[in-house]
């Protein structure tokens, strides 16, 4: 004998298509209530016989949304990001961002080289100063005239910093100056004394438009938006600096597939963690690489670089060599991780840079150390590497580091990623140790030390494993 339960509500009896709409508005009621950003236009969809076809989670299709979109749901995630670099890395300039000094100690004065079409073999002043709480730096432009540049941006908060303007069209250039933190000291970034406007390298040419060259490793989610008939750029950003989805992916269908979609919800969004260790490395060589972008920059005008400095159209998840090509005689080589990391026995034995980085444990904000280590300086490498003999240049240096060994600090870069140690010799054959910074004369004591006498030792200790005190100790 079948029973058949009746449901009334507010003295009504309730038939099924009463009872659809009664649990699809409370259900919807509850969904405003506890989500965030979640309308009543939800329980409108929702009526429709439950059709969410319209609402489909596809990750290809997936639009940036910002990192404060992420920390509705991953707020202790969220929460460690923020005491990291990466969300530091690009600033609106204002008073607790800008590192530098405008007050006091606020001029550069540079030569300029004796063939430059003007103000050849003078000494040419940019004054940095505040005004009316903005900041702004004075210096030549592209028209050989000073003007006061006024700061948009500032770059880094760690060891330098860099100052981005914002010229009439739209295009972003960083301007010719730069903070050294370390040396507390204005510093020339880009070469005053030597380039000059419409040289092609100087820092208001067109070919040093910043959204070319650097904006996509500084920022999330940006869109260049040249308009080539106007000649103007109309930029935007998800996020100033590092932020979730430069690592994420997009994450406008994530947070759709949270909503409606649940077993979907995993596969809208990238997480490095669970993907091949080689693609889960591409997604910090993404921008600690150097190199060029596979792709050419479009529209483009004559005086525009040829190809992005970055990997223009990245997607995480994919290799990065479809994006990105090596180009290992640049000058600068900044940010040279990935590259070196590639070619090391590390990369060969599947150790990645989150073996050894953190990225947002809870707690990790907690790490005082710049790099996001997850151990303190030589633990980072004992914790893998516990049976290394005390022999040779080991035996010699129980006193010494890991750290200074094998990831020397080499010629404009970071520290060495290849973890080679690297021999004297090679800054010999360079032509010295400021064309070729070598793995001992980094060390205090031996700073001034011969390259010739550092080879002569390092022979005897692989010949006699502990030679008697050599000259080379300077006692």
């Amino acid at each position: 004998m079948t029973k058949h339960i009746q449901l009334t509500y507010g003295g009504k009896n309730m038939n099924s298509g009463l009872l659809h709409k009664f649990i699809t508005g409370v259900l919807a009621s509850f969904l405003i209530s506890i989500v965030p950003g979640c309308s009543s236009h939800t329980s409108t969809s929702m009526e429709h016989e439950g059709d969410t076809s319209s609402m489909s989670a596809s990750y290809k299709d997936a639009k940036y949304v910002g990192s404060d979109r992420c920390k509705d749901c991953h707020w202790r995630e969220h929460d460690s990001w923020r005491h990291t670099l990466h969300s530091k890395f690009m600033q609106p300039a204002e008073e607790f961002t800008v590192l530098g000094d405008f007050e006091i100690n606020n001029t550069l004065s540079v030569q300029v080289e004796k063939n430059a079409p003007e103000f050849a073999g003078k000494d040419m002043d940019t004054t940095m100063f505040k005004k009316d709480g903005k900041y702004y730096v004075n210096t030549i432009g592209p028209d050989w005239e000073f003007h006061d540049y006024e700061i948009s941006h500032v770059i880094g908060i760690n060891r330098r910093q860099n100052y981005l303007t914002v010229f009439p069209n739209g295009s972003i250039h960083v301007l010719p100056v730069e903070w050294d933190v370390k040396q507390t000291a204005w510093i020339d970034y880009y070469g005053l004394d030597r380039q000059y406007p419409n040289k092609g390298n100087y820092w208001s040419d067109d070919a040093r438009i910043w959204q070319f060259k650097c904006g996509g490793c500084h920022s999330t989610g940006m869109k260049i938006n040249y308009d080539k008939a106007a000649d103007s750029f109309n930029t935007t950003f998800a996020n100033l600096g590092i932020g979730c989805e430069s690592c994420h992916g997009p994450g406008s269908s994530h947070i759709t597939a949270a909503r409606f979609q649940y077993e979907k919800e995993k596969d809208t969004i990238i997480n490095p963690s669970k993907m091949p260790w080689r693609l889960r490395a591409a997604v910090c060589g993404q921008c600690h690489n150097w190199g060029a972008s596979t792709a050419k920059i479009t529209p483009y005008k004559e005086g525009f670089p040829e190809r992005y400095s970055f990997p223009y159209g990245f997607s995480v998840g994919k290799p990065l060599y479809l994006f990105y090509v090596n180009e290992p005689d640049d000058d600068k080589k900044h940010h040279q991780q990935y590259n070196e990391w590639s070619a090391s026995s590390h990369a060969e034995a599947g150790i990645m840079c989150t073996t050894c980085h953190g990225v947002h444990q809870e707690g990790m904000h907690k790490n005082p150390h710049k790099a996001q280590t997850k151990f303190i300086a030589d633990s980072l490498c004992t914790n893998c590497h516990q049976t290394i003999q005390k022999k040779a240049a080991h035996r010699i240096h129980t006193f010494g580091s890991c750290i200074a060994c094998h990831m020397p600090r080499t010629k404009e870069h970071e520290h060495s990623h290849t973890f080679e140690f690297i021999s004297p010799e090679e800054s010999l054959r360079a032509g010295g140790v400021d064309k070729q910074p070598n793995s001992c004369s980094g060390c205090h004591h031996h700073k001034n030390t011969p390259l010739t006498a550092l080879i002569t030792f390092l022979d005897a200790v692989k010949k006699e494993d502990m030679p008697v005190p050599f000259s080379v100790h300077g006692r």
